[in-house]
């Protein structure tokens, strides 16, 4: 799953990573499936590609070593 940074990030352990899942769906009130998140622990969250687009618009793509050997 791609990963995404903002630019003014250090890796510091206390940043946030967005891991994008395009699975991470949840039902609204009135049944219909909606983009969602959830936090996987206190600074690693899996959220819907809409969710990030919306959200993290000053990041930067992190390609998995699975997508730089494919390439």
């Amino acid at each position: 799953m791609p990963q995404y940074r903002h630019q003014e990030a250090f890796g510091h352990p206390d940043e946030i990573t967005v891991i994008e899942d395009k699975k991470m769906l949840v039902e609204d009130e009135n049944g219909d499936l909606c983009p969602g998140f959830a936090f996987i622990d206190a600074y690693t969250v899996r959220a819907h590609p809409r969710i990030i687009d919306a959200l993290v618009g000053e990041s930067e793509r992190l390609w998995t070593l699975e997508e730089v050997l494919a390439g």
